[in-house]
């Protein structure tokens, strides 16, 4: 019988008794936009994926197709050059956003809420989320659930990522996402979400990990309105979940879900 494949983001070492494993792979990228050039680590694969969503995340873009054209360089690892991925914008941006980018060196957790600890401060610039939409009942986000867990490949195999997805009401995958670092999961899942045309307002995210306020601000900012988390969340992604009439869950396990949000679209 031949071994399976080895999943993309993965790769084999060998362990001191001589046996192999296989460990996620952690690199760098850099990502350029205009002048501004950024660094993260992360777990290559859907790299464009991953800047656009971040893009979007941030509220740098406000669509997907903001992005005219980009350029992937493959780095050097024994040169310590990391892979770069060079975007292209169709128009100039504007004092806000140059700020944005001029302040992130790093694209991280902490990007852009220096100084800001009100939830209506944090929401400033987001769109209104859609009211009671999605509606959704317990059968569903069950079936969500084990979903979600059954298709992330990269953690079963190596048990050191975290995984993202976006889903319609009806069940439909729009987009996901596994990667070391929580945020490149997310962006990963909003960028193949936006990629294809999705409608992000009626969208439902899952996240594999704690629903911190990093990860729940990037969803209000493309407009999604029901955050459903494997953990718990941090009280402030409660109260901008609160703020903005977001949808809320936490610890969605086999048979058991907290609901901190409800945003009239839990039946």
């Amino acid at each position: 019988m031949s071994e399976p494949p080895i999943p993309t983001g993965a790769t084999a070492r060998r362990l001191a008794d001589g046996s192999e494993d296989l460990l996620v792979r952690e690199e760098p990228l850099q990502l350029v936009v205009g002048e501004h050039r950024l660094l993260t680590m992360r777990t290559p694969g859907a790299d464009l994926d991953l800047a656009i969503g971040f893009l979007l995340g941030e509220g740098v873009i406000a669509n997907h197709d903001a992005v005219l054209a980009h350029r992937f360089s493959p780095g050097d690892p024994t040169a310590l050059r990391a892979d770069t991925l060079e975007l292209t914008l169709r128009g100039p941006l504007d004092a806000v956003v140059r700020g944005r980018l001029t302040r992130t060196h790093e694209i991280r957790s902490s990007c852009g809420i220096c100084g800001l600890t009100d939830a209506d401060e944090l929401l400033e610039g987001t769109l209104p989320l859609l009211p009671g939409v999605p509606r959704l009942d317990a059968a569903a986000l069950e079936s969500l659930r084990a979903g979600f867990e059954a298709r992330q490949a990269l953690f079963t195999a190596t048990g050191a990522c975290h995984g993202a997805a976006l889903h319609a009401a009806d069940g439909t995958l729009l987009g996901a996402g596994e990667d070391v670092g929580r945020h490149n999961a997310l962006d990963k899942a909003i960028g193949a979400a936006a990629r294809r045309g999705a409608d992000l307002r009626r969208g439902i995210a899952l996240l594999s990990g704690r629903a911190g306020y990093d990860l729940v601000i990037k969803c209000l900012r493309v407009g999604i309105p029901v955050i459903l988390s494997i953990s718990a969340p941090t009280a402030l992604s409660h109260d901008l979940c609160a703020a903005s009439g977001a949808t809320l869950v936490g610890f969605l396990r086999q048979g058991r879900r907290r609901v901190y949000c409800d945003g009239g679209r839990l039946d």
